[in-house]
């Protein structure tokens, strides 16, 4: 009987753990891990709707649509799925516990985003070559407006010199890579505001995978303002593949000869 009962135990003790493992969530339910991402989007697309101005209302749906569509979930499937977690406050506690924390980080990120963006974040690097890209190294590009560039703006420090050549390099990967509109493409652009208020800069038109670049290089005797640059991804709406933009690196080259921007 003693045995019996243990095994018992065992069993009972195995079914709480298959719940709290989300093994018994039926089928037809989005699984914990799915819906705290989904979650996640779909809290920040509702803070975009909640900042439109009151003439831009219209464009509201978009922001949860992508959600949907970037899950791969219907807005029926998150409804039925909402009202089971609610049913089961314990898991969904736990998950915007988890939810909470990821919020928090994001927000730190982005506050030094804005500082950077700003130029209260300097580059601070030293020696002939040097990375200076400050932001993640890996994006995720689609043919909606709001995922479909990288953009950045950075303010040289004292260890630029007159003349420095700078190299914008990135991995390029069509996800699925197989096109069935050969129309898509990607941009690339680089530019040098100098202080006596003359842009250099170059585009890159981008039509196949692969590692692409472009570098920019100033010959007039001025100092250098701000380094901005972009990636754009342009493909048709109806275009259901990603770019997968990866290993970015925006390398600074000290020339010979070159003079320090702030002697």
């Amino acid at each position: 009987m003693k045995k019996n009962g243990l095994s018992v135990w065992i069993l009972l003790l195995s079914g709480v753990l298959m719940v709290a493992c989300g093994k018994e969530i039926p089928g037809d339910i989005i699984q914990p891990d799915a819906m705290e991402d989904l979650l996640y989007d779909y809290h920040l697309a509702s803070s975009m709707e909640n900042s439109l101005p009151y003439t831009e209302n219209y464009k509201k749906p978009s922001y949860q649509n992508y959600v949907f569509k970037k899950h791969q979930v219907t807005q029926a499937e998150f409804d039925s799925s909402m009202v089971w977690y609610t049913r089961h406050s314990t898991i969904l506690s736990e998950m915007y516990g988890h939810l909470r924390d990821r919020y928090k980080k994001t927000g730190d990120y982005l506050k030094l985003m804005v500082e950077k963006r700003e130029g209260q974040v300097n580059v601070f690097l030293s020696g002939d070559s040097v990375d200076i890209w400050q932001d993640r190294s890996l994006f995720w590009l689609t043919t909606e407006d709001y995922t479909n560039k990288v953009v950045f703006s950075l303010k040289p420090d004292t260890t630029f010199r007159v003349s420095d050549c700078l190299d914008l390099r990135a991995d390029f990967m069509w996800v699925p890579s197989a096109a069935k509109d050969t129309s898509r493409s990607a941009v690339m652009g680089l530019n040098i505001y100098l202080q006596n208020d003359s842009v250099v800069g170059k585009t890159l038109l981008i039509t196949k995978s692969g590692t692409h670049h472009i570098d920019v290089q100033s010959d007039m005797d001025s100092k250098y303002d701000r380094i901005e640059g972009f990636i754009y991804y342009n493909a048709p709406s109806s275009e259901q593949s990603q770019l997968l933009v990866n290993h970015i690196t925006l390398n600074r080259y000290h020339q010979k000869d070159s003079v320090s921007l702030h002697k």
